[in-house]
């Protein structure tokens, strides 16, 4: 009887994980879509993605390009805006990435900063490919939060631990 009981847990945490899985991936194929969408006008700004940019060191300065209000609510821990780059630029040679909520308002960044000759990449996917990504973000005073500003109700894709807000 204890093996049976076991072989229902261990089949029902598979199916669980399996799930959880499966929906993940349709998570990221939604922010994917999303940034397909937008992909076209900022074709021509670098990009990397969100699991590559967990991975590099040194860490990167990131940029959010969103509007004061949306940084109020939610960003990546550390994150400047655009008008602070120049000063953090002096401070040391680290990459810039910079992000919005999927990639266009950054991607658009990008492009022009790259024309001012700084090597900025774009986060593809934004801060929902961040989230999905399992990356964590934070409020205006830098507490850990689950609410995030996603711009407009139809880019509310994200994960379901976290909120919605715009």
């Amino acid at each position: 009887m204890i093996l049976n009981s076991f072989r229902c847990t261990a089949a029902s945490v598979l199916i669980a994980l399996t799930s959880m899985a499966s929906a993940e991936e349709s998570l990221a194929q939604r922010i994917d879509a999303l940034y397909q969408e937008i992909e076209a006008d900022v074709i021509n700004a670098p990009a990397i993605s969100a699991q590559a940019i967990l991975r590099e060191v040194p860490a990167p300065i990131w940029v959010d390009v969103r509007s004061a209000h949306e940084r109020e609510i939610s960003g990546i821990s550390g994150a400047i805006s655009i008008a602070e780059l120049p000063t953090a630029l002096k401070a040391g040679k680290r990459p810039v990435v910079v992000y919005c909520t999927v990639g266009y308002r950054s991607g658009l960044a990008v492009l022009a900063l790259k024309k001012q000759g700084i090597a900025a990449r774009n986060l593809r996917g934004g801060i929902l490919a961040w989230l999905a990504a399992g990356g964590q973000i934070v409020d205006a005073s830098g507490k850990q939060t689950r609410k995030v500003h996603v711009y407009g109700k139809s880019w509310a894709v994200v994960p379901d631990v976290f909120e919605a807000v715009y």
